[in-house]
């Protein structure tokens, strides 16, 4: 009978809209699109969201955010800028999740 080896823990694994590097999630950051603009959010993230390398700021740079971000590259580019100043600072007002309300006519 041979051992197995330990179980390994499942590592997910995703791409930076930027360099196209693939890379640990953890060694993101995430950019969320709600209501229909993108913001770098801290904490629970709802809504598709793309990933952008925390530790390389030539990521960061609107020419290279521009084929995922397209008109809102300028803007994403600063709150990254902005991020790595303040890490803690969410740089968007939270949202209230709203639920779908069914109207009665």
């Amino acid at each position: 009978m041979t051992a197995q080896p330990a179980a390994s823990k499942h590592v997910p694994e995703r791409t930076c809209a930027a360099c196209r590097r693939k890379r640990p999630q953890g060694e993101f950051l995430r950019v969320t699109r709600v209501g229909g603009r993108w913001d770098v959010r801290a904490g629970n993230r709802v809504g598709r969201g793309a990933y952008v390398c925390a530790d390389t700021p030539e990521c960061w740079q609107e020419k290279r955010l521009r084929r995922a971000f397209r008109a809102q590259a300028a803007e994403i580019a600063e709150q990254l800028q902005n991020h790595q100043k303040d890490p803690n600072q969410n740089h968007s007002a939270p949202s209230a999740r709203v639920s779908p309300e069914v109207s009665h006519v």
